[in-house]
């Protein structure tokens, strides 16, 4: 009885046949979606955090081989055998989530911390489970090689060679009517901008791993 909200992009041959937003952005404010509508992109981030991982191996900075015992310390003998290959393609056996809401004020130090103290669904390379958490470790390690914060490095990185500047967690400052509002059971649930406002957020269960936002017109230069 809602109808359909969301964006449309039709690419053939490298050209863009259509770029077009359907229906309501904010249904209270009457704000239609638009090809300029700003849109979360829920776990759809760690395509950017594995180009940005990538990236740093075209630039001699990091090995995909690299043991996370490279970048952390203390990593106990069961994950000694885990790399980023591991972390990136879901096979490093480490549960999903380590925190009970996207949104806890965790800090590096104590996400990685509890990465490191869980027990392995399997050992490293022997299995498949989709895990946020291999996804926040990646970025741990962005943070630490580069020595900036996840989204500027992935700004440096990725995001601006692609000609992305609508596209990152809070760095474009977007005029809040842009962006478009979630919706579940008809209620107005917000925006995830909205839950990360605060200095600091997006926190570590997050960050990395879910939560980017970005434009249509960003993800053709995707």
């Amino acid at each position: 009885t809602l109808g359909y909200s969301g964006g449309l992009a039709v690419l053939k041959g490298g050209e863009t046949v259509l770029l077009k937003g359907y229906g309501q952005a904010d249904r209270e404010g009457g704000i239609p979606m638009r090809p300029d509508s700003v849109f979360n992109l829920g776990s759809i981030t760690k395509p950017f955090t594995a180009a940005a991982i990538l990236r740093l191996q075209e630039l001699g900075k990091l090995k995909t081989s690299d043991p996370v015992s490279r970048f952390f310390d203390g990593v106990p003998e069961d994950k000694a055998g885990i790399t980023l290959e591991h972390l990136l393609t879901h096979s490093s056996g480490l549960e999903s989530d380590f925190s009970p809401t996207d949104y806890e004020r965790t800090t590096r130090e104590e996400y990685v911390r509890r990465a490191l103290a869980s027990k392995l669904l399997f050992p490293p390379g022997q299995g498949y489970e989709y895990a946020n958490a291999g996804y926040s470790l990646l970025a741990a390690v962005i943070e630490k090689v580069t020595g900036k914060d996840y989204e500027t490095a992935l700004g440096e990185l990725v995001l601006k060679p692609a000609v992305m500047t609508e596209t990152g967690y809070k760095a474009p400052r977007w005029d809040k009517a842009r962006i478009a509002h979630g919706y579940r059971g008809g209620e107005d649930w917000g925006t995830i901008l909205g839950r990360i406002e605060e200095p600091g957020a997006p926190y570590w269960a997050l960050r990395g791993n879910g939560g980017l936002h970005t434009t249509q017109d960003d993800m053709v230069r995707w």
